[in-house]
């Protein structure tokens, strides 16, 4: 369609293009496999000139009329329910845009029989406008960004879950911070002081997940979802926004609770956000997370299969965020001792990471420990050292020496070499992840329980029991509250504590 002329001779052309623009503009009739938008911007105002597109295979739609309106196209296959991922195709000119809502850009498709609400509200904002910072809408969007990119995404080596702490809040950081325009510092302080003063129980919730707080954020979000929830129940129109809007709220009290170590708690949050959003492989990836954390291989193993496929074909075979997939996916399988079917996927993971990301890039060094490991418990200890210390010095470089990561290497170097008889090359790098476990992750987190539970044991190994005994049960007693008494890795050290004891009469 050509939209307008302003030549002499398509003058009358001209005219009818735009009295048929104004007659859309003023009803915005439903029709099928077409997404109808609402543009505006912080001050609810309709933005025109705005063109908006689907990625993927959907089309990109005309300019934003006058009222904001505008309608893309989107690919046949896509149904009512669907989510689609939005990008800003072109802005009036000397504008610069960014979303701020939706804030994550997807959006559920709507029905498309012709009724009022069913439509796509945007709301946009100019980048590096100081006026977002203080801005609740603004500073909501910029902090939900930062909270998704900071939450868990894969499983370690030793133990599903690890947070990767602070510098991984800070990349997220960064990366938002540049998106939308505005100094790192500049960020932080305002969502400090935004967490201060607002009264909004999700508002407060995303302050206090930002600061680490999860105490208070798990407080914050768990009222914020009872009150969403019931606002979604009691809703008339505009029900899907309504279930988008407990569905954030559930999301980000399950990322609260699994940063906290209670996974099963978090499984709950995550169902009901799983629920309202069954097609985002986000939310399908962190509830089987927490699944396998709770070592419900079978719940897990369904949804990282599924996420795996969504992520491959949005974003195509080589994609990082389809290596953490297959990551997320062999290390379920190798928790089930399906040794045959982890090794290609562990391989295929570490090639795509090394490709796209570059060989030193901690996300390779969490490939290099994985496949390490399975050769580690296939007895093929040479092929394994060589690539866990290569991924120990690539943690160490890229992440700092204290990094939780860094301990996770040095557990599994320091496994490998126990392995092999060398106690006294394993017990200080035990000792180092210990001490670091201990420190980033505090001490009742079940990761410093694995690392007691490694020490005790090569300890007992050593015929150290006196100071083997006191580990395991600290360890025991971090895992019964953490993860519960029936968990695999509770009954492993409830197991080695029985045998200390074992020893321990057959040695008097």
């Amino acid at each position: 369609m050509i939209y307008g002329s302003r030549t002499r001779g398509a003058r009358t052309v001209s005219w009818g293009w735009i009295l048929a623009l104004l007659l859309w503009a003023g009803t915005a009739s439903a029709e099928k496999g077409v997404l109808i938008l609402h543009v505006k911007d912080v001050k609810d105002r309709p933005m025109a000139g705005v063109q908006i597109g689907t990625e993927g295979d959907g089309a990109i739609g005309p300019p934003s009329d006058r009222a904001g309106k505008t309608r893309v196209r989107i690919a046949p296959q896509t149904q009512p329910g669907h989510r689609v991922t939005l990008q800003i195709v072109a802005s009036p000119p000397k504008t610069d845009l960014v979303f701020i809502s939706p804030w994550d850009r997807t959006a559920q498709v709507p029905p498309f029989e012709n009724e009022s609400n069913n439509y796509v509200p945007i709301v946009l904002a100019a980048r590096a406008d100081q006026d977002l910072l203080k801005d609740p809408k603004g500073l909501r969007a910029i902090a939900a960004n930062i909270n998704r990119g900071s939450g868990p995404e894969r499983p370690s080596v030793s133990t599903p879950g690890t947070e990767t702490g602070e510098d991984r809040r800070q990349k997220a950081l960064q990366e938002v911070a540049q998106y939308y325009g505005f100094p790192v510092e500049g960020i932080d302080a305002a969502i400090r002081e935004w967490g201060k003063r607002t009264k909004d129980p999700y508002d407060a919730g995303l302050a206090a997940l930002y600061e680490r707080d999860y105490p208070v954020a798990t407080k914050q979000l768990t009222d914020s979802f009872e009150l969403r929830k019931k606002e979604e129940a009691q809703a008339r129109i505009a029900v899907s926004r309504a279930r988008e809007a407990a569905a954030d709220a559930a999301f980000f009290l399950g990322r609260s609770l699994y940063s906290q170590g209670r996974y099963s708690e978090a499984v709950m949050s995550y169902r009901e956000a799983f629920s309202r959003r069954p097609d985002d492989p986000r939310v399908l990836n962190v509830l089987a997370l927490s699944l396998f954390q709770t070592a419900d291989y079978a719940g897990a193993e369904p949804l990282f299969r599924r996420a795996l496929a969504m992520r491959e074909k949005a974003l195509g075979p080589d994609h990082p965020d389809v290596a953490i997939s297959l990551n997320n996916l062999a290390s379920l399988l190798d928790a089930k001792g399906d040794y045959a079917g982890v090794e290609p996927l562990f391989r295929r993971a570490l090639a795509i990471r090394e490709k796209a990301l570059g060989p030193d890039h901690p996300d390779v060094a969490n490939s290099l420990n994985n496949l390490a490991d399975l050769l580690r418990a296939k007895g093929d200890y040479a092929g394994a050292e060589p690539l866990f210390r290569r991924a120990l010095a690539i943690n160490e470089k890229a992440l700092g020496p204290d990094h939780p990561d860094v301990a996770t290497s040095l557990n599994n170097l320091a496994g490998l070499l126990r392995a092999k008889g060398d106690y006294a090359g394993a017990e200080p790098l035990f000792r180092r992840a210990l001490a670091m476990r201990e420190k980033a992750l505090g001490p009742d987190h079940p990761d410093v329980a694995n690392s007691l539970n490694n020490l005790a044991g090569l300890l007992r190994a050593k015929g150290d029991y006196a100071e083997a005994e006191p580990l395991f049960r600290r360890a025991l007693a971090i895992d019964e509250t953490a993860l519960g008494p029936d968990h695999p890795n509770t009954q492993i050290i409830r197991k080695n504590l029985e045998q200390l004891s074992g020893d321990k009469e057959r040695g008097r």
